[in-house]
């Protein structure tokens, strides 16, 4: 007598086939295309022609995709053939097929070749007014199937970040570790006065560090904006001159928002002119020995991304060759250093 397990195992439609053997039942891609040629000649020979082969392997591709279907593809005659009804379906189904794989291997060899693929790009809130824009419209023109994602920050958020792998390439200032990053000099500037319109100092053509003597003055902080801290701390003892800290800030926008409320002066980067906020002027420094603030493309040597050369590659014709930068852009950050890539 069966077993209830077994009335139930005899009722099934059938053996079900393993995971390997439904893979291998699948049409092959040479099939569709023997069968997208067919089906748009309507002749085998001229099918066969198409595609650089013998007729009989077009017919055997085209039966075997048939087998594997299930179904019946062509109606057949002594000199001609048509589409049956599951052959109209089945036609544009192949066609998107295939292009989707050449499509993907496309795609796939461009990325290997650095010409697609997505770049994470970091920078600080002064590159964001003349670095970020000359890149950025550069490589639209230059690599379309790149994607640039954008992460603003300092300039130790930006280190940190690359170091975790959050990011391929920064834009940034100084110090760097040469033990783990790999550097490009891109631009160098120097500082301007930012007062308030009101500020009696204002109306002076040109200033000196001793007009800061005893004055309100919006510093950089030491944690968030060592650089531009330890150069202003610096260039102030050397002249002995002891401005008033009455704030200190990360960012550039957020002191010049200060000096916009009249709460004091700053020193900032010559590109920052380029920024509107009202009730502000700039004003020349006289300094006579004062090291340029600078500004570098930072990436780890270590980075595997096959983008990240050919992206280093765009921004050395920027700034190496000067290629994208007017005259204009030139002049009104100051550019007056050499540039060679730091290996």
């Amino acid at each position: 007598m069966k077993s209830r397990r077994d009335s139930k195992r005899n009722t099934s439609s059938g053996p079900v086939d393993p995971p390997h053997q439904r893979v291998a039942r699948m049409p092959e891609l040479s099939q569709l295309a023997c069968f997208v040629a067919a089906a748009e000649e309507l002749h085998f020979g001229h099918a066969a022609a198409r595609l650089h082969m013998t007729q009989p392997s077009l017919s055997r591709q085209v039966q075997a995709l048939e087998r594997t279907l299930k179904v019946q593809l062509f109606e057949r005659g002594n000199r001609t053939i048509k589409l049956t009804s599951a052959g109209r379906v089945f036609l544009p189904e192949a066609k998107r097929i295939l292009a989707l794989t050449e499509s993907a291997a496309n795609w796939t060899r461009r990325t290997w070749q650095g010409q697609a693929g997505v770049i994470r790009l970091g920078f600080t809130a002064t590159a964001a007014f003349v670095d970020l824009p000359l890149i950025l419209s550069r490589a639209t023109a230059a690599l379309p199937d790149v994607k640039i994602l954008l992460k603003e920050g300092t300039s130790a958020m930006q280190k940190d970040a690359l170091l975790a792998d959050m990011l391929d390439v920064a834009v940034l200032r100084p110090p760097i570790d040469r033990s783990r990053f790999k550097a490009m000099p891109i631009r160098k500037e120097r500082f301007v006065a930012a007062l308030h319109s009101s500020d009696p100092r204002a109306g002076q053509p040109q200033l000196a560090l001793r007009d800061f003597d005893g004055r309100n003055f919006i510093m950089y902080s030491v944690d968030g904006a060592g650089y531009s801290h330890r150069m202003l701390s610096a260039m102030f003892d050397q002249a002995g001159v002891a401005p008033i800290m009455v704030h200190q800030l990360d960012q550039n926008h957020s002191i010049l928002a200060l000096v916009s409320a009249g709460m004091g002066a700053a020193l900032v980067p010559h590109s920052l002119t380029l920024i509107s906020f009202p009730n502000i002027v700039f004003r020349e420094i006289a300094l006579e020995q004062c090291d340029p603030i600078e500004m570098y493309i930072l990436w780890r040597p270590e980075n595997a991304n096959p983008v990240l050369p050919t992206f280093l590659a765009l921004c050395r014709s920027i700034y190496v060759e000067g290629s994208a930068t007017s005259h204009a852009m030139r002049a009104s950050i100051n550019n007056e250093n050499t540039l060679d890539d730091v290996p």
